[in-house]
């Protein structure tokens, strides 16, 4: 049984790995999960979403505060700009004492 569980956590490793968080339709705790943004530049995706409309690509994610062009090469394999809401990956059950 132990060993069946840590193959799927091993296959499902992987997985949220590649994850891709989409800046139009994440919340501020979704893009807080992508290497390199924080609280300060997911909440200013937000706003700018807010005051612009949606993101259509990485030159106009150029345009919103904080983002230098080093933090979107950080940050883009994990962002897209159209496509499915990110769904987080499933949370490991916690261990029953008994």
């Amino acid at each position: 049984m132990r060993k069946t569980l840590l193959v799927l956590m091993a296959c499902a490793a992987p997985v949220a790995a590649l994850a891709t968080v989409n800046v139009n339709t994440a919340q501020q705790s979704e893009m807080q999960r992508v290497k390199g943004l924080d609280k300060v530049k997911a909440k200013s995706i937000i706003e700018y979403r807010a005051r612009n409309g949606s993101i259509e690509n990485f030159a106009e994610l150029a345009k919103v505060p904080g983002f230098t062009p080093d933090v979107i090469e950080k940050a883009k394999p994990e962002l897209a700009f159209n496509g499915d809401a990110f769904v987080p990956p499933p949370k490991p059950e916690k261990k029953k004492r008994g």
